[in-house]
């Protein structure tokens, strides 16, 4: 059997590259990329509601969940700070955005890579290890969605953009190796760091995709758009 370390890195390599390839597709019409960062927000706001959260509080409870949860949210808000500190937003053109927020989107997957892949590496002898590499695979669909949906608009070539989810896939294989080597086994540390992936990933879906799909329609279509998506994947998730 392969590392666990080599299969979290092709793991999220595969599904960050089939997000990009349908953000390829569909940015071709670009009537639709509220459309695509609202269906990105269902997607995301589904795999840590139905997936990632359950599996981190039945590991560890409620206090571990939401401390967890609250180091996520500040991890996203310091790296927030620093990187949109002393920025006019209001007076940036559209690819200047969508460079801007491409680049922050790197930085936050990439940080939040790496404990989802101690956590995968902590999983391997636990029952759901095969279920979080399913919502590992998955989750990266809509990532490499809404990583490549602002690249493409920004202009970046097709190869910078596979440059890119090996370097964002990088941190699941050192997370995991890192584990293995020190041979750690720790509900509550596991429990822990996906609770932070999910308070990482929360903050960036309603802080920076929300509000993008909302700029490129309106509140209520991607509101709608965002609930179409998450119902359909729960679905999916819960009875598939």
């Amino acid at each position: 059997m392969a590392p666990v370390w080599l299969i979290g890195f092709l793991s999220t390599v595969a599904g960050v590259s089939v997000g990009g390839v349908i953000a390829v597709l569909i940015n071709q019409f670009r009537k639709s990329i509220g459309t695509i960062y609202a269906v990105c927000v269902g997607l995301l706001l589904s795999l840590l509601s139905v997936e990632i959260s359950p599996e981190a509080i039945s590991l560890g409870n409620w206090i571990i969940f939401a401390l967890g949860f609250i180091a996520g949210v500040f991890l996203f808000e310091a790296i927030h700070i620093v990187f949109y500190r002393n920025m006019v937003r209001s007076t940036e053109s559209d690819r200047s955005h969508s460079l801007r927020m491409g680049i922050f989107l790197v930085l936050i997957l990439s940080m939040h890579n790496l404990p989802m892949g101690m956590v995968l590496a902590t999983s391997e002898n636990f029952p759901f290890g095969s279920a979080l590499l399913h919502a590992l695979i998955l989750h990266n669909i809509p990532e490499g969605m809404i990583l490549f949906t602002p690249m493409l608009i920004a202009g970046v070539r097709l190869y910078k953009l596979f440059l890119l989810s090996l370097f964002i896939a990088a941190p699941v294989a050192i997370g995991a190796f890192i584990v293995a080597w020190i041979e750690l086994e720790s509900n509550w540390l596991s429990a822990f760091l996906l609770s932070v992936t999910v308070g990482s990933i929360y903050m960036v879906t309603m802080k920076e995709i929300l509000p993008a799909s909302i700029k490129h329609s309106s509140s209520t279509y991607s509101v709608i758009i965002a609930a179409l998506a998450f119902g359909s994947l729960t679905m999916y998730l819960l009875f598939l």
